[in-house]
């Protein structure tokens, strides 16, 4: 553990800061969305345009409800760690905050403009806060996908390009249009070299991901229905489109446009 800290100052420091925080205004037991002081501190199109500068930097060491620790703390513990481990501190540390804060500025100035066209789910999206370090993790996921050795460089890629492009089509939160456009910019940065996917996982492949991304899809309309950006996740139409969308852009997003090996 001694050794793992030592080699992960960054990442330590940030989990620890996260857990204290929570701890310290409650947001570790019971939902920070409830607080009175949360818009003081979430970051959003509404807190941009008030003034509230400092929120990107003091919405990132909380979470939403309790149980978003978990995966928030566990992604940048996972991802951010990983960087630091095989990049350095100083790229983990440089990447991830400007990761973070780009994405969650890019993303309430792409809102800001979107509202004004008549799209009913940017006009309400702009309107909500949100807290949480994951688009920077996810920025940073999808920068050191690039490295990652073969075959797992094309199912890390591909897995993050399914997540963001599945959560903002089937759920469409605030934070999930902040993973969209992290994982997105991430991945067309950082493009990698072409790999030759061997035939006996290309096919199980092609078999399970449309198999998961219906079963996905039909899960979420039935148990979390929402008002996503392509309308009422609830209603079958929907879907139609939805289904059809993930399975297209996601693996042109993970794989389009990579570098051949030199």
């Amino acid at each position: 553990m001694t050794e793992v800290v030592r080699r992960l100052p960054f990442t330590t420091a940030v989990v620890v800061v996260m857990l204290v925080v929570g701890v310290a205004t409650g947001a570790l037991w019971s939902a920070a969305a409830d607080r009175p002081w949360y818009p003081e501190v979430a970051f959003g199109v509404p807190s941009l345009a008030e003034g509230r500068w400092w929120t990107p930097v003091t919405g990132s060491f909380l979470a939403v409800v309790p149980a978003a620790y978990v995966p928030m703390a566990g992604t940048f513990a996972l991802f951010v760690g990983a960087a630091e481990w095989v990049r350095g501190t100083r790229y983990a540390a440089v990447v991830a905050v400007a990761g973070q804060l780009g994405a969650v500025l890019l993303s309430a100035a792409l809102l800001a403009v979107l509202r004004w066209t008549g799209w009913d789910w940017a006009e309400r999206t702009a309107g909500t806060l949100d807290v949480g370090f994951s688009a920077g993790s996810l920025w940073v996921a999808a920068l050191l996908s690039a490295s990652a050795p073969p075959p797992w460089r094309s199912r890390v890629r591909l897995g993050l390009a399914l997540y963001v492009v599945g959560s903002f089509a089937f759920v469409g939160t605030l934070s999930d249009w902040e993973h969209l456009v992290a994982g997105v910019a991430g991945l067309v940065v950082a493009r990698s070299p072409r790999d030759r996917v061997p035939r006996r996982e290309a096919v199980p492949v092609a078999v399970a991901v449309p198999v998961l991304v219906v079963a996905v899809g039909v899960g979420l309309s039935v148990f979390l229905p929402s008002a996503g950006p392509l309308g009422d996740t609830s209603r079958p139409a929907t879907l139609a489109i939805a289904i059809p969308l993930v399975l297209l852009a996601a693996p042109l997003l993970a794989f389009a446009g990579r570098r051949p090996v030199s």
